[in-house]
């Protein structure tokens, strides 16, 4: 591409991606490459077990909601052991039976127990559609534990899919902490006081990087905790999730891990606590470096476009496609997400414009060169132009075994001094109309017209089978050519005109000649200069071929051996042949 028209493009293309970019216009799919290249399965943190509301407690004790007392018998055997964290995904906004009530209460009570809450601050999706609204569990046993907000950071471009969360929360002036955060936070007390009163959480957007498929995290039955069928002890120092582990109590998402089984929301908890504990959370790359890499990716592509080979420019496009893709996933090993969607949009819509235009700008120069160039020199030469580009147009030539074609106008001289000048240049044009047509169908090129004359050659550029025989054909159409044209010029002037042709084979050197400024695709040598000898020495109407033009098409045509003609440059007499007919 000009450089103009590809800056402008490469400009446009930068600043629509630029665009795109603060719109999240393809998050969905940076979301599948985020889901394909960078998320992978670690080991599960053994600190953290999942107490589950499953199928077998379904069976066993019956369907939820279970009574409070009976939860309380529950939570009384898990903490028992004195786990370091005891979350329990469940929202107690509500009352029951008082003295129910009453048991839960002083059960949780100066307990590492955080309970669930809803918490919908702001504008952005938590799953829910209603206004800013925070909905805790009763005031009395909220005066006994703590809370975290239990829903889901669902966002429209994630189409359903948990990929963030939120560790805290600005609600009314007051911070809160997310479900997961406020568990960890009791762990973190659980083993070092100090550190958990200097613990802070971020109030953004974070990456969570799930450790492994739905069911992963070390689970067991509500049911066999209530029977008291775990062992003593199993609990002691680890953090305990008691929540949903059924589908038919609808807490379940789907996450990046997996897109066919969902995982319940107790599990996604456990991520998040295990990111926690691990600092394996992701955070996006700062917006300016996106931005950057885009520019940068941009003008690479720019480069490529201008200088290399569509192949070369195909193969360097899918190596900065690879380079991204490893790079953000050294950069995701590091806990940052690169927004490589858009760098790699960069490289695609440009190569595709490249293409397009280039194929656009081939077409136009094509027919530009062609509609020019093709009504000054031979087809072959055009085509040689439109294939080889500049490297056709450069100084030099080849040895080349060719056929050389002169022809001249016989009386042209005196007919021009009746005919007014206009007609005269309507006669020539007429002749040398019939030259060129005579040329090309037989594969010729015209070298150039020369006054009432033309030079044509034979197997150059383009390799010709036969040229020989091509040439001498060449001539025998022109000859047949004029007499229609004589017989128009005998009627209106009294004057006939008759071609003469001379016709030679041998090698000469054809190539571009002359200078940088000026120059001619032409042939030059001594097999050139006896063609244009055989030409003058040629009657009206006659065609004399060479020796070696004869030994090639003797048994093609019929010709009439006129035995040595001595020509000028030549010290002995070359054999000479008529042409009669072809065969």
């Amino acid at each position: 591409m000009k450089n103009k028209k590809s800056a402008a493009i490469l400009a446009l293309v930068v600043f629509l991606m630029v665009a795109a970019f603060f719109m999240d216009s393809f998050q969905v799919f940076q979301n599948l490459i985020y889901d394909r290249f960078y998320e992978s399965e670690d080991p599960v943190s053994q600190d953290i077990v999942i107490v589950g509301i499953d199928d077998l407690s379904y069976e066993k004790i019956g369907r939820w909601p279970y009574s409070r007392t009976m939860q309380s018998q529950i939570f009384e055997s898990i903490l028992r052991d004195q786990p370091a964290a005891l979350g329990i995904d469940i929202l107690y906004d509500s009352k029951t039976e008082a003295q129910d009530d009453k048991k839960l209460v002083d059960t949780l009570k100066k307990q590492p127990v955080v309970c669930g809450s809803i918490l919908v601050a702001g504008k952005e999706e938590w799953g829910y559609l209603s206004d800013d609204a925070y909905i805790a569990p009763f005031s009395e046993l909220k005066k006994q534990v703590t809370t975290g907000y239990i829903n889901a950071s669902l966002r429209p471009e994630d189409n359903g899919v948990v990929r963030k969360t939120v560790l805290a929360k600005d609600f009314d002036g007051e911070w809160h902490p997310s479900f997961a955060a406020a568990v960890y936070e009791k762990y973190v007390q659980h083993w070092d006081p100090a550190l958990a009163d200097s613990l802070s959480f971020p109030a953004r957007s974070l990456y969570i990087d799930y450790a492994g498929k739905p069911t992963a995290f070390e689970h067991v039955s509500a049911y066999m905790v209530y029977e008291g069928m775990i062992p003593e002890g199993f609990f002691e120092d680890k953090i305990v999730l008691f929540g949903p582990y059924s589908l038919g109590m609808q807490d379940e998402y789907l996450t990046p891990v997996n897109k066919d089984e969902k995982m319940f929301g107790i599990e996604i908890h456990a991520n998040i606590i295990q990111n926690l504990i691990n600092a394996g959370f992701k955070e996006d790359l700062p917006g300016w470096v996106d931005l950057l890499l885009i520019l940068l990716v941009g003008l690479l592509v720019f480069l490529v476009s201008r200088k290399a080979k569509p192949l070369i420019a195909l193969l360097a496009n899918a190596a900065m496609v690879g380079a991204l893709l490893l790079l953000g996933k050294i950069l995701y090993s590091q806990g940052l997400v690169f927004q490589v969607i858009y760098p790699i949009l960069t490289i695609f819509v440009l190569y595709i414009i490249t293409i397009v235009y280039n194929y656009l700008e081939q077409m136009l120069e094509r027919k530009r060169i062609t509609g020019i160039f093709g009504k000054y020199v031979a087809p072959q030469i055009v085509d040689k132009i439109l294939a080889e580009g500049e490297e056709s147009l450069k100084l030099g030539g080849d040895r080349k075994y060719i056929s050389a074609l002169f022809v001249d106008i016989r009386g042209f001289t005196p007919l021009s001094e009746k005919a007014s000048p206009e007609e005269v240049v309507g006669i020539l044009n007429e002749y040398l109309d019939l030259c060129a047509k005579s040329i090309f169908h037989n594969g010729g090129t015209l070298d150039k017209f020369i006054g009432d004359a033309a030079m044509a050659f034979y197997n150059a550029p383009l390799d010709l089978p036969d040229h020989a025989l091509c040439a001498v054909k060449t001539a025998w159409e022109m000859k047949q050519g004029a007499e229609l044209l004589v017989k128009g010029l005998e009627e209106k002037y009294g004057r006939s005109v008759q071609f003469g042709i001379g016709i030679n084979t041998g090698y000469a050197v054809v190539g571009n000649i002359g200078s940088n400024q000026r120059m001619d695709y032409t042939a030059i040598g001594d097999t050139v200069n006896t063609a244009a000898r055989l030409e003058s020495n040629a009657k009206g109407g006659q065609i004399l071929i060479s020796q070696q033009t004869y030994e090639l098409v003797k048994d093609k045509i019929l010709s009439t051996a006129l035995g040595g003609l001595k020509v000028k440059g030549k010290e002995e007499e070359i054999q000479i042949y008529q042409v009669d007919g072809i065969r």
